[in-house]
């Protein structure tokens, strides 16, 4: 029955909206680094883009809005677990994070963070969902410590960018 009711709130915590194919990869990485390399502001959304998030996200609550470059990122919730999205100024959906859990990882993304950093514990995890990709951002934590590792691992276990912190 346990099983069962974590299966329920998993499927429905998990049902994200497609990702537009406006746009390839390669174009949405570009787009999410010049969105990041701006100077965001908070803002209210023009009504094509709340309908469409609403329609993306019917069950987000505390959303939180900003903008730049004609992108916008939302923040919120659904069922106490954080999200983050962005879209175009058309309401083109380019990228999903989503907070997940150690038990949520994909075996072999979990297995290549663990075998690379046998003596470090997870902290906190992001399932990124952009373009056709979908990719873990890491970040672990060496017991007794204060050195962190920060992992990008794409979904076939191969190792993108891997950062420390001291």
């Amino acid at each position: 029955m346990a099983a069962a009711s974590l299966f329920i709130v998993q499927t429905l915590v998990a049902q994200t909206p497609a990702i537009s194919t406006k746009y390839t990869d390669t174009e949405i990485v570009q787009i999410i680094n010049n969105y990041r390399a701006a100077h965001s502001r908070d803002v209210f959304p023009p009504d094509n883009l709340q309908q469409k998030f609403r329609a993306d996200f019917p069950k987000a609550r505390d959303v939180e809005w900003e903008t730049a470059n004609d992108i916008y990122e939302v923040e919120f919730e659904i069922r106490f677990r954080d999200f983050k999205a962005l879209y175009d100024k058309s309401g083109h959906l380019l990228l999903v994070v989503e907070e997940i859990r150690p038990s949520e990882l994909p075996a072999v993304v979990k297995n290549t963070a663990e075998s690379k950093y046998p003596k470090f514990h997870f902290e906190d995890i992001e399932k990124i969902r952009r373009g056709t990709e979908t990719v873990y951002k890491i970040e672990m934590e060496k017991s007794f410590s204060d050195t962190e590792v920060k992992l990008l691992v794409d979904s076939a276990g191969k190792i993108m960018e891997e950062r420390f912190d001291y």
